[in-house]
Parts: C-alpha cells; structure tokens; sequence
C-alpha cells in the first residue's frame, strides 16, 4: 500500500486527538483535537481536507480501542478512506523510547508509526450488523458471568470461615439467588445470540460449519465468529492459531541461551482457555483425537503439549471446514485412526 498523507489518531472516550502529516515531508505536522462524535469524525475530514484534499490518498491509522475507535471506523468507513487499526503494543514498542506522554505526542507517534510502516497496514473491514450485535451480546454475558464469580466465591469463602454468623448465612443466600437471576439472564441471552445467528444466513452458514468440529461448543464457534470477523480477519490457521496462543516459539540465541519452545503470553486469553476445553472434549468423544493423545503420552510425551497439539489440530479442522463450506465429516478416518487429524 502507498499513500502520500497519514493521519494519527489517540482515541478517548471524549476526544479524538490528530496528527496530520505527508509522507514527503515529515517535519510539517498538523494537529488538532476533536469530539470523538459522528460531527467530530466529519469536522476531522474537513480539516484535513484543507491541507490535502485528495482523501484517496490518505491513510488514517490508530489504536484499537474497542467502543472508544467504533465511532471513527464508521465514519471513514463510509466515506472510503483507509482506515487501519493497530494493536497498541505494537504501535508502542516499534516507537522506541520515549521520556514524555500526551495526547498530541501520541497522536504523532501514531501517524510517524503509520508513514514507517505503511506496507504492514491491514485496513479496517466493516462487520456486519448481526456479528457487531453478536459481539454486544457476548460481552454482556462475559459481564454477567464475572459478577456471579465476584458474587459466589467470596460468600462460600466467607461461609466456610464464619460458620456460626448469621451474616453469611444471609451473604451466602443472597448471593446464590442473585446468581439462580443471573443464570436466567444468561440463557435468555444465548438464546438471543442463537435466534440472531439464525436470522443473518452467513453467520449461520458459519456457525453450523465450526460447529461441527467434535468438540467445539456454541460459546466457541461464536467466540471465533467475533475474533475472526467471520474468518475474514486471518490469513491462515497458522495465524489465527498464534492469536489464540498456542503455537510453540523458540527461544534461542548463541551459547548461553537454549530454553524450551513456549507458548507466548500474547494471546487471546479467553480463546485460549475455550480451545483447551474443546481439546479436553475432542480427547475424550473423539476416537481419532482420542487414539492420538493416548499414543503420544505413551510415547512419553507431556500431557499439556500433547494437549496443545490437540488444540492446534482442532483450529485448523475448524479453518479447513470453514474454507471448504463443508461440515465436519467425523467418518473421514475410519480405517486409518492413527492419523488422527
């Protein structure tokens, strides 16, 4: 990609902080702030219109920042100018060392960050309007989910240490009906995300598709349905198996260091933590999986690699049923069950 403008952007929850500058000539910045607003994001293209007025030629670049940077993908959105969206530890750690931090420092910081690496931008697509409710609909679960934790584990804790207060007596009844209320929400809610996804034919197509990979529960499927952007945000298995955190990396340098391949820390934690339960499953009702890992821990291998393998095989059935728009076919091994994948 080559574009001859670049514009940074710091989001807030208020404000949107901009850094204009073309690619020609760096040491001329432009700055200004704006409300981080449907007429703030127009304000923004008419302001830097009046600097350089060809947008075909601009390249808008900030941090993904969840509901704070929605209002801006929208806008340039539909106004067809490139938008990318950067992780911020990555915009962080390619920008060197830095002694001050403000929003107009960061904002450059951005756009400097845009004009170096120009040819790594993956631009921002649009989600459908189902998948973005979908994504609602699951964070709120996520929410509901941590309270009845908050919730339950201190009452019993506090039960099991003060066995004759009546006080927790009554933490601990209070807390498990509000958890039973809890509970309720949550299934009127799954049942929302299923009527939703039966409603949008592709999310459907794709549910029914990662869905049936042995295994692979409802909360999974739409779990990969959001980070994925319905499969559209990853190039390969490969890809979107390092996303999820399980795909072994050395670490290796001269004579000194010799450590282990490891999985790395940056990851998709909950995806992570859905994949394993998934493995745990596959092992266990699938008789190809199943053979799998029990020759590999007799061969002496550790139970959590070979669990991570598990998990590795089961991203790229689920790329593989999605690529081909054929559903999992659980009879393809018969006859040959020590492939296993």
């Amino acid at each position: 990609m080559k574009k001859s403008v670049v514009i940074g952007i710091d989001f807030s929850k208020k404000t949107l902080d901009a850094t204009c500058l073309a690619i020609c000539d760096l040491d001329k910045v432009y700055y200004k702030r704006f409300s981080n607003t449907i007429k703030g994001c127009i304000e923004l293209i008419k302001w830097g219109k009046q600097y350089f007025d060809d947008t075909s030629e601009w390249l808008v670049c900030g941090e993904y920042t969840g509901l704070y940077s929605m209002t801006a993908s929208v806008v340039f959105s539909d106004n067809n100018i490139a938008f990318w969206l950067e992780n911020p530890s990555q915009i962080k750690l390619s920008s060197g060392m830095t002694r001050e931090k403000n929003d107009k420092i960061d904002s450059e910081m951005i756009a400097l960050y845009a004009a170096r690496f120009m040819d790594k931008a993956r631009l921002y697509t649009p989600q459908g309007e189902a998948l973005l409710k979908l994504r609602e609909l699951v964070r709120f679960r996520d929410r509901l989910t941590k309270v009845k934790t908050q919730l339950l584990t201190p009452a019993n804790e506090l039960k099991q240490v003060r066995t004759t207060w009546q006080e927790a007596d009554y933490i601990q009844h209070s807390s498990v009906n509000i958890a039973k209320e809890i509970d309720q929400q949550i299934d009127i809610l799954e049942k929302k995300m299923l009527k939703l996804m039966k409603e949008d034919p592709e999310l459907k197509r794709l549910y029914n598709l990662v869905n049936s990979v042995i295994g692979v529960g409802m909360q999974t499927a739409i779990y990969l349905l959001i980070h994925t952007s319905g499969f559209r945000g990853f190039a390969s298995p490969r890809e979107l198996a390092c996303y999820c955190g399980i795909v072994p990396f050395a670490k290796r340098s001269g004579t000194s260091l010799k450590g282990k391949s490891r999985v790395s820390n940056m990851a998709n934690k909950k995806l992570k933590t859905l994949l394993h339960m998934c493995a745990l499953n596959a092992v266990k009702y699938d008789p190809y999986l199943k053979s799998y890992y029990q020759r590999k821990i007799g061969e002496g291998k550790h139970k959590m690699n070979v669990m991570n393998n598990v998990r590795n095989k089961l991203v790229h059935r689920i790329w593989a049923v999605v690529k081909s728009g054929q559903v999992y076919d659980k009879y393809y091994y018969i006859g040959n069950t020590e492939i296993a994948a």
